[in-house]
């Protein structure tokens, strides 16, 4: 486990993702490469943020110049700016809320269950299978908080961020 708390919860959430999708694999459409929920630029934390730019950082250096230079490319306006062909460009490092969309998703002040409605189209998958979304951006606002980058950045900024670094 890592001493990074992002990354943990990150590495948490993709464990819990790939477990129910292999659990209800015949009821989840959202997989790598799916990109149908990726229509909007978001913002992150500045310790995901963070994330994403020591990923990069930790690429070789003609990956990072590949990335680039894609990034420089033109992009549908609409869609997350880090989304080139129907792929995530900084899959690996991702953000917590790309990790865990598709899943059940259960906010329990509103008692409400939320999911892609392209997944489970026969009824809601069991209770145990729901991950408390609540609960997880409690723990991700706590990691925020306690290392002081709490502050929230778009993406499309972090990647004219990264963009500046192309010589």
């Amino acid at each position: 486990m890592s001493s990074n708390p992002v990354i943990t919860l990150q590495e948490n959430a993709s464990g819990f993702f790939d477990k129910i999708h292999a659990k209800h694999a015949t009821q989840m459409e959202c997989k790598k490469g799916c990109s149908k929920c990726c229509q909007t630029d978001i913002s992150v934390f500045e310790i995901e943020a963070d994330r994403i730019s020591d990923w990069f950082a930790s690429q070789s250096p003609e990956e990072q110049t590949r990335l680039l230079e894609l990034w420089k490319t033109p992009h549908q306006e609409s869609y997350c700016t880090f989304l080139y062909n129907d792929q995530c460009t900084v899959y690996e490092g991702r953000p917590l809320i790309c990790r865990t969309q598709g899943l059940p998703l259960y906010v329990a002040t509103e008692n409400v269950l939320d999911y892609c409605p392209l997944n489970f189209k026969d009824g809601d998958p069991p209770k145990e299978d729901w991950l408390n979304l609540e609960r997880m951006n409690t723990l991700l606002s706590f990691a925020a908080t306690t290392t002081k980058k709490d502050q929230r950045i778009r993406l499309k900024k972090l990647k004219t961020k990264l963009l500046s670094t192309l010589k």
